[in-house]
């Protein structure tokens, strides 16, 4: 037995995000960054520094898609890299990298709108809610 399609909330999930990130880095592409790039700059100005391994736990992404990521943004400007030790570094945003995620949460702010004129407030928060519960019961 098969789920169709409209029954599959993986299927959902995916071709929903596929969707949103399309748009989203479509819209970020004037800042030079992408979707990812953006989430990994959120995380380090919202925590001050992270390790790209603790950045690689909270998005549940490889820790070598992180570095890949870290790297390209270092080269942009977007960051930097302090060293801990011979084999440990923590990230910082620079006064660019700032400045760009100050404009890509313009962007931000404008697709959680666009989502609140489709679903009502109370939808929108449960649906939140309903997707981090879900995560961390995986």
């Amino acid at each position: 037995m098969y789920l169709s399609v409209n029954e599959s909330l993986g299927f959902a999930l995916t071709t929903t995000l596929n969707t949103l990130r399309k748009k989203f880095n479509s819209e970020l592409k004037s800042l030079d960054i992408t979707s990812e790039q953006y989430a990994v700059m959120k995380l380090v100005l919202e925590f001050a520094s992270l390790m790209p391994s603790k950045i690689a736990d909270m998005l549940s992404r490889d820790r070598a898609n992180i570095t890949r990521i870290v790297n390209s943004l270092e080269k942009k400007g977007f960051i930097k890299k302090e060293k801990l030790n011979e084999k440990s570094y923590v990230i910082t945003l620079t006064d660019k990298g700032k400045k760009a995620l100050e404009k890509a949460e313009k962007i931000v702010i404008d697709f959680n709108k666009r989502i609140k004129n489709i679903i009502s407030e109370d939808d929108y928060n449960c649906l939140i809610e309903k997707l981090f519960l879900i995560r961390d019961n995986f």
